[in-house]
């Protein structure tokens, strides 16, 4: 699969327009729509721009990162734990939309246990992933 194809296809899974991804990434919507053609290719700086439009996590650092959690925590009721000397973060099942999220977690793990036993490939599970913006 080429530059443009994986691009169209990131984007369309993102649920991106062209204007919209050119938007995120500082370029013109006829340079997304000629690199999707094939017309052009982009340049690294551009593959960088694009990459991080489509992959963008708003945390690139531990302290983001414990942001993002005390955000899902308020929302979701996720707390750190420790279980036989592993930290990992469960669910306080009194949180009112803590049944959604294990939901949601169930999910996610169906997929990995799918991929993990050779019932979808990885990129199946990143395409699955993609459809969250992961």
């Amino acid at each position: 699969m080429g530059t443009g194809e994986l691009i169209r296809k990131y984007r369309k899974m993102r649920g991106l327009t062209q204007s919209e991804l050119a938007e995120k990434c500082g370029l013109t919507d006829s340079a997304i729509r000629n690199y999707e053609l094939g017309n052009r290719t982009p340049g690294d700086d551009q593959v960088m721009s694009i990459a991080s439009a489509l992959f963008d996590v708003p945390a690139a650092t531990a302290r983001e990162a414990l942001e993002l959690i005390f955000r899902i925590d308020e929302e979701f009721g996720l707390k750190p734990k420790e279980i036989g000397g592993e930290l990992v973060l469960a669910i306080d099942p009194s949180s009112k939309k803590a049944p959604k999220l294990a939901q949601a977690l169930k999910a996610w793990l169906a997929q990995i246990d799918s991929e993990k036993s050779g019932e979808i490939t990885a990129d199946q599970l990143a395409e699955w992933k993609a459809k969250f913006g992961a």
